[in-house]
């Protein structure tokens, strides 16, 4: 064998081994065995919850109304004639005091009236003097006459005559009264504390009675009539038979615009319930609305805060927590979502105090509850955090999903029943 055969054949056994050895090799690698599948992440909700059990608390009941002005009159003129004077005050906005000269109308007619009937009273008295002196003139001389019994006719000892003249005094007095009146009527008054709303009449106006003259709101008090549901009755004091309020029973009015608060007094309670709104009516009073640092003017609209009576075994809870549907949802003791229709009390600073659930004491409820939630879905519970500043901020809130084993995940980043968006 020559030298060129020798390195043909060491070369095709070369190969040969080479290829051998690669062979084995894929063969053991594909004798190993697998690394398992890594297990996938799934996510529950995580939800924030608020331990509650009942408690009891002074229930507040609110309501809206607006405050109106105890008295007002629309003042008309009582006699007719021109207007010959008019206070310079007398415009919208001004205030007078009760007595206090508003306008005159021309009195001559009157004062001219009033002196006829004087007249006329004195010469009626004049008649009833000479009357009664000729009856005791008659009478005298009947008895010097010796006649007994009594006369055939009443008119021989004047007490017919006497009696006629007696009643036209009495008539002639009613006229000098009815005289006085009406020049007293030319002068027209304040009836009240008042407050000027709007005027009819000006300087040299010819009035006739029932003629419009000026508008007036009583300015001592203001009321406000707070129409409640018979649920938010059943928060207040019992009012006594006649519907008067317990002394000292103080309410806070609030602005609906501007925020400024005053205080009222609960007044008493009307008898009847609406027939419109089927609601029964609070009554608020306000005392010298106009002398206040921050005066509260008739036709302010205002919500009124009332405190009621002490309210027992109630739940207190973050407004957030009751849904629109007015529901609470709360954990069962696997952790799983329930809800519950909520029977509101009252609400007041952010909280509502609500019954408890059926068959609940205590319970674990969700702060933020999502429009996604199902009953019975699984969730992993967090202890809401108490946060210092106002109520409806005091509980921190950290509902988001957290990686655990299981086998479904939940996205719930989606919009707060209550109307938040994501």
């Amino acid at each position: 064998m020559n030298r060129l055969t020798v390195q043909i054949v060491v070369s095709v056994l070369a190969a040969g081994g080479l290829a051998a050895g690669w062979t084995f090799s894929q063969a053991s690698m594909s004798a190993e065995p697998e690394p398992p599948p890594a297990r996938a992440q799934q996510a529950y909700p995580a939800v924030t919850t608020l331990a509650v059990k009942p408690g009891n608390y002074q229930a507040q009941v609110t309501g809206f109304g607006q405050a109106q002005p105890v008295q007002r009159l629309q003042l008309a003129a009582e006699v007719s004639g021109r207007v010959t004077q008019l206070s310079a005050r007398l415009r919208s906005g001004q205030r007078f005091k009760a007595g206090e000269l508003l306008l005159k109308i021309d009195s001559t007619a009157y004062r001219q009236a009033l002196a006829s009937a004087r007249a006329e009273l004195a010469s009626a008295e004049v008649e009833l003097l000479q009357q009664q002196q000729n009856r005791k003139q008659a009478r005298a001389e009947w008895q010097r006459s010796g006649l007994g019994g009594k006369p055939d006719s009443a008119l021989a000892l004047y007490q017919p005559q006497v009696d006629a003249a007696a009643a036209k005094v009495v008539y002639a007095r009613q006229l000098l009264a009815r005289a006085q009146a009406d020049l007293n009527k030319t002068e027209v008054r304040a009836p009240f504390n008042a407050l000027v709303v709007s005027r009819s009449v000006e300087l040299g106006s010819y009035l006739q009675p029932g003629s419009a003259l000026v508008q007036l709101y009583g300015s001592d008090q203001l009321e406000v009539s707070v129409e409640l549901s018979a649920r938010q009755w059943q928060s207040l004091p019992r009012l006594d038979e006649t519907q008067q309020a317990p002394t000292a029973w103080p309410v806070m009015l609030v602005d609906t615009e501007t925020g400024q608060r005053w205080q009222g007094q609960v007044d008493r309670a009307t008898a009847h319930i609406d027939g419109a709104s089927r609601q029964r009516a609070l009554i608020i009073r306000v005392d010298k609305p106009l002398q206040r640092s921050q005066p509260i003017y008739p036709g302010t609209f205002v919500k009124a805060e009332i405190p009621g009576r002490e309210l027992h075994a109630l739940w207190q809870l973050p407004a957030s927590a009751l849904t629109r549907s007015n529901r609470v949802w709360y954990l069962d003791g696997e952790d799983r979502l329930q809800n519950q229709p909520a029977e509101v009390r009252f609400r007041r600073d952010g909280q509502v105090y609500l019954q408890p659930v059926v068959a609940l004491q205590s319970a674990q409820i969700v702060v933020q509850p999502l429009a996604s939630y199902l009953p019975g879905m699984k969730v992993i519970p967090h202890p809401a955090q108490v946060l210092p500043g106002r109520a409806e901020d005091s509980v921190a809130a950290v509902d988001s999903t957290i990686a655990v084993d299981s086998t479904v995940a939940v996205d719930s980043t989606v919009a707060v029943e209550n109307g938040g968006m994501p």
